[in-house]
């Protein structure tokens, strides 16, 4: 449990710091210790601060430790999605439940130093905005630190914005970032390229990634693959600018090999329309493949013009709920009803919890 004097203060105005986690089936021991090496790096520095963990969709036991820690603490907030929805939506969905005039998001597998956030907070006081972590090192397998060296070098290289590189979601920002942050309309969500693009006061602050102590990794290649082609697509266009010099490029090649083999093959009957043949296969499948590239981005555009919400939310569990009127953008509003529902709801898990404990020890 955290130290008693650390206590979720519903007015927001109170409140230094919300520190965002979103969880996807983390080991419950990262939890426990990332919330317990909060409390001993926050409180003495005297901080009010708030932590909010994101369920992501998690199966127990992540889901029932999570639940535990929400009905154990004073100053934990507990949001369930209503699936996986995704690191970035999750992230998004905390950062709208966040009520501290500055905000952390952390990642819950323990790699990003919790010790770092004074020093974070110490520059926003100093007058930045955003305050982001610059990996210096990473002790992460080499195909994850080569994959990540080339994305954000590739993404400078061609992105419309100056995103910083060799960063994650490890950041503080500012109320007023997060409300800017609030009011963009994109529901595919790549925040490590749409908070530089906000602009205001940002500077980096470089730390060493430890390796990952406990539990397995759930970011999968996929997961991994997803995320660069949502950031590639969502600030660049140069894959079509690609894919049309490409396209004249290869047009005129193939004029001038027809004329070069038609006249070293002197006109031959048989030769020519293999010729033909072949160039016509060749060209039809590179058409197909740039045809591709553009109906990427037309899928982007469509899912944009649905308007589903970034993330439903399932549960809310916590006693900083009961002082919460209204969850801005993309999430339901938490009406006093819903609060108090929900403040029930935490009282009966602590219950069940009592009970299963008590059952365990006979």
């Amino acid at each position: 449990m955290l130290p008693a004097g650390n206590q979720t203060i519903s007015n927001g105005a109170s409140l230094d710091l919300s520190v965002i986690v979103a969880v996807y089936n983390e080991d419950p021991r990262n939890l426990a210790a990332l919330l317990q090496k909060l409390a001993q790096v926050l409180l003495p520095v005297g901080l009010k601060y708030e932590v909010i963990f994101v369920n992501d969709g998690s199966r127990a036991p992540t889901s029932d430790a999570l639940r535990t820690l929400a009905c154990e603490n004073d100053g934990v907030k507990l949001v369930e999605l209503s699936r996986n929805f995704g690191q970035q939506a999750a992230i998004t969905c905390g950062l709208d439940h966040s009520e501290g005039l500055a905000i952390v998001n952390i990642d819950s597998d323990m790699q990003d130093p919790p010790e770092l956030i004074p020093d974070m907070v110490k520059l926003w006081k100093d007058g930045y905005d955003v305050v982001y972590a610059t990996r210096s090192t990473r002790r992460d397998r080499f195909a994850k630190r080569f994959s990540a060296h080339v994305f954000y070098r590739v993404l400078a290289a061609v992105s419309t914005v100056e995103i910083p590189r060799d960063t994650g979601d490890f950041r503080l920002m500012d109320r007023k970032v997060v409300e800017a942050l609030a009011s963009l309309p994109e529901k595919t969500r790549f925040l490590r390229g749409m908070i530089p693009w906000l602009g205001f006061k940002q500077c980096g602050i470089a730390i060493d990634r430890g390796a990952r102590e406990v539990g397995e990794s759930t970011y999968t290649l996929k997961k991994l693959i997803t995320l660069s082609l949502d950031g590639l697509l969502a600030f660049s266009v140069a894959p079509l600018y690609f894919v049309a010099t490409f396209g004249v490029a290869l047009t005129l090649v193939g004029l001038l090999a027809l004329v070069v083999c038609a006249a070293l093959l002197g006109g031959s009957s048989y030769q020519v329309p293999a010729l033909i043949i072949s160039s016509l296969a060749f060209f039809t499948g590179l058409q197909i493949g740039c045809n591709g590239i553009v109906a990427v981005y037309q899928s982007k555009i469509l899912d944009e013009t649905r308007s589903r919400p970034t993330y439903i939310v399932g549960n809310r569990i916590g006693r900083g709920f009961a002082g919460l009127s209204q969850v801005t953008a993309r999430g339901t509003a938490i009406t006093g009803i819903d609060a108090a529902a929900n403040l029930a709801d935490s009282e009966e898990i602590r219950r069940n919890l009592e009970v299963s404990a008590r059952a365990s020890q006979f």
